[in-house]
């Protein structure tokens, strides 16, 4: 019975999670093509995304927080407040200066925390600003990639800060450093959390990788966005085979 209860009580937070997350009008309204590949482990997910447009300037964000379950769901919850806030009430444009707005408030959140078996949580995250007027893509990241590919199937791969948001314990005194890239019409980026790299299968029962997973989406990247995440969930589910999934996945891409 309590197992039931406990089920049935996942089904609903995953209602409320999924209520939380931008719906697909949201991205048809600031995107013109995307795709959203998001597969909690069970039922509910520490992966999340969030998009914004403040200023003619437009805001994508996937994070990815520590663990999976309950507790890295909530996270989550704090996560995407904390990013609603910091662009959208405090108008903080740039990527760098959100990011330590996230990570100062994060900590506050549990820097009284007395309970000793404490384990500080963390989120991986990366986030971009879309400037259409100048062409330009303003990147900065706490502890995750982005992946951009040309129509020639060209592929640059840009890295963030190598610490996360939150853990403080991990580094004392933490800058998030902006990227600034010139783009073309019709590039596409794609940025995601490691569920999928980290994913076990494949014919030696090893983990997938993320430079295998970079190669397949600079691959695939010609067609369009539906057909490359149709094309992606087949690939995790070929990969996977009979394995339990490893971690939460998300994976978001869109064209610029």
């Amino acid at each position: 019975m309590q197992t039931k209860e406990y089920r049935d009580s996942l089904l609903s937070a995953k209602i409320v999670q999924q209520g939380l997350l931008p719906k697909e009008r949201h991205l048809n309204r600031i995107f013109k093509e995307h795709f959203v590949f998001y597969e909690p482990q069970h039922i509910i997910s520490g992966d999340f995304y969030w998009v914004g447009e403040v200023n003619n300037l437009k805001y994508l964000v996937v994070g990815d927080c520590t663990g999976h379950g309950v507790s890295a769901a909530l996270l989550s919850v704090l996560a995407l407040n904390l990013l609603e806030y910091s662009i959208m009430n405090k108008k903080i444009k740039k990527v760098h200066k959100i990011l330590q707005e996230v990570d100062k408030r994060f900590i506050e959140s549990f820097k009284n925390s007395q309970i000793s078996a404490f384990d500080n949580p963390w989120i991986d995250l990366s986030i971009v600003c879309i400037d259409e007027k100048e062409n330009k893509l303003y990147y900065s990241s706490a502890n995750r990639k982005l992946l951009l590919v040309d129509s020639e199937k060209n592929a640059q791969l840009y890295k963030g800060s190598r610490y996360p948001i939150g853990g403080w314990q991990i580094e004392e005194n933490r800058v998030f450093d902006p990227q600034t890239i010139d783009y073309k019409t019709g590039d596409r980026i794609y940025l995601g959390s490691d569920g999928f790299q980290d994913q076990i299968g494949g014919p030696k029962n090893k983990k997938y990788k993320s430079k295998m997973l970079h190669n397949f989406l600079v691959k695939n990247s010609s067609y369009s966005f539906p057909n490359q995440k149709e094309i992606l969930e087949k690939e995790f589910k070929c990969w996977k085979k009979e394995n339990d999934q490893t971690d939460d996945v998300c994976l978001v891409g869109i064209e610029l």
